[in-house]
């Protein structure tokens, strides 16, 4: 029987508790490996470059700037990263976004919160925390199709073009397309802000639209093409605060 792999993750934190604690944590855990608990920005910028690590999670206590988040992004190449900690909202969530980050969770998560979510991201679901959303997504209205919507609660599942085909039963071009004209209805620039979209609406409970069942302020339950919670031509509005 073949070994499942495990998870690598980087820590970066300032304070040695809690890379003590964390480094505790996951040595129980038989799915993640802690590669390194890193007290310095250029101490994991270098251990980014050397072990390119599947996570990395970055625990905010102190001032980080974005132009040191653009940074360790440079330097994390495939890898992922997720910021930890309190007060992140507004601006500086919403740059963290655009600069490609893949979750941003609150402080006060409990610790089975946090390496699920880690697991989520891990395979490729985008986890931000239902305050950060409200805080930084820009007022949108919109119409949509049942297909349209589809495609979008897919696409912020991580799902990629083919497994979309799949699960919806179409083509991969047919796939495209619809991507190509969402694009351009949503005024959105790639996958991730489309992503965002999808989670502010169909799986936050947001606008006129009501998820079938409870979900969980981070990942993203898997709806199929059946059970999406979208009404066809209804209008989609986000709320944001300026």
């Amino acid at each position: 029987m073949r070994a499942v792999s495990r998870i690598q993750v980087l820590l970066y934190t300032r304070q040695p508790f809690v890379a003590r604690g964390f480094a505790c944590v996951l040595h129980g855990r038989r799915e993640f490996h802690l590669i390194a608990a890193c007290d310095s920005l250029n101490r994991t910028a270098e251990c980014l470059r050397n072990a390119a690590p599947d996570l990395v999670l970055i625990h905010l206590t102190s001032r980080l700037g974005l132009d040191e988040l653009h940074g360790l992004r440079v330097a994390a190449g495939r890898s992922r990263l997720v910021l930890w900690g309190d007060g992140l909202v507004g601006e500086f969530a919403f740059q963290a976004m655009q600069l490609g980050v893949h979750g941003i969770l609150p402080g006060d998560m409990t610790v089975d919160a946090v390496l699920a979510a880690l697991q989520n991201v891990h395979r490729g679901v985008l986890c931000f925390e239902g305050d950060v959303m409200d805080a930084v997504l820009l007022q949108r209205r919109v119409s949509l199709t049942k297909r349209q919507g589809q495609v979008i609660a897919l696409v912020a599942e991580g799902l990629k073009n083919k497994e979309i085909a799949n699960r919806l039963g179409v083509t991969e071009g047919t796939v495209k397309v619809y991507l190509y004209k969402l694009f351009r209805k949503l005024g959105v620039n790639d996958r991730l802000d489309m992503a965002l979209f999808g989670l502010k609406n169909f799986f936050a409970g947001a606008g006129n639209i009501a998820p079938s069942r409870p979900v969980s302020a981070v990942g993203i339950p898997a709806f199929g093409p059946r059970s999406l919670p979208l009404r066809p031509r209804e209008p989609v509005k986000l709320h944001a605060v300026s």
